[in-house]
């Protein structure tokens, strides 16, 4: 097209400077639960074996580019027991390789997805991505907001439904929408994966709490964080005098783990997990029943617990 060698070096960034950071972060695993529900929701809402494969590397994808974003955001150093993106490539190049991930994820659709549908999946990408993008607002303003600003966990739900539930709902949605199932199909699910996001993040957090705390170190707008500032007890008094320069000792650490404990926050967060993974299960009797339901409902199970 422009002559073999620049060719050549157009070929060589797309490798290093696009696709490396992606199949890097990619390769690594994860629980890469969200394709299973494009998958289910697929057939759910009708659609016929086997489940087109490319519906599902479009959620893929919009996952791998926000995790991406999201760490840099954080500037976080680590993502699956690897150094992240951001420090392997530098931001700049790990930047670009997630914002062009969305838009492979848009190409994915016009290569698999006829007319009506595809304009159907457009419209509630567009809608769910704006979600996204405003949860992860929500979250980096909430953080910067601790200090002085009396948040609650009703903040927090509203952000993981944003944030955590707009990636599951695009998931769920996108399959719903290539089975070309009904609009009352995809409320439903999307309702469903909203919940289902609650009872995700919520689990997530309380893992971040049993294991190396290091969200909660971060003074990130976790779910035990924003429960035990809810309560104003012990723990909440400690945490304030910390939140200003978003640090705790490991000493500190100790501590705010064992008023959390005597607070009884995990139990408490777990509990709030069930019930928004009982009202995900409720969504679902608006579905279709059969295998595919069955097997969304042992989904949800599994993440909530």
């Amino acid at each position: 097209m422009l002559g073999e060698e620049a060719d050549q070096l157009v070929c060589d960034v797309l490798a290093q400077g696009v696709n490396a950071p992606l199949w890097n972060l990619a390769d690594r695993g994860g629980k890469r639960w969200r394709p299973i529900v494009s998958k289910l929701a697929f057939l759910v809402s009708g659609g016929l074996a086997p489940v087109p494969p490319r519906i599902c590397q479009v959620v893929e994808l919009l996952h791998t580019g926000s995790l991406i974003v999201d760490d840099i955001q954080d500037e976080a150093v680590e993502r699956r027991h690897g150094a992240a993106a951001h420090v392997v490539y530098g931001v700049p190049t790990a930047l670009n390789a997630a914002n062009t991930a969305y838009f492979r994820a848009l190409k994915i659709l016009r290569l698999c997805l006829a007319d009506a549908p595809r304009l159907r999946a457009l419209d509630m990408l567009a809608e769910e991505l704006f979600a996204a993008h405003l949860g992860q607002a929500l979250d980096l303003a909430l953080g910067a907001r601790l200090p002085e600003t009396r948040l609650r966990t009703a903040h927090y739900f509203v952000l993981a439904r944003a944030k955590t539930g707009a990636l599951v709902r695009m998931a769920a949605r996108l399959g719903a929408i290539a089975a070309d199932g009904t609009v009352e199909c995809e409320s439903a699910l999307g309702e469903w994966a909203s919940e289902l996001g609650i009872a995700y993040q919520i689990t997530n957090d309380l893992d971040d709490l049993a294991t190396d705390m290091q969200d909660v170190v971060a003074c990130r707008p976790t779910y035990p964080l924003l429960l035990a500032l809810e309560d104003d007890g012990p723990a909440a008094q400690m945490l304030r005098g910390h939140l200003g320069n978003r640090t705790l000792t490991d000493a500190d650490a100790r501590e705010l783990r064992r008023l959390f404990a005597r607070e009884r926050v995990a139990e408490r967060g777990r509990a709030a997990a069930r019930l928004a993974g009982r009202r995900a299960l409720r969504a679902m009797r608006l579905l279709p029943e059969g295998a595919a339901r069955t097997e969304l409902e042992h989904v949800t199970r599994d993440l909530m617990s």
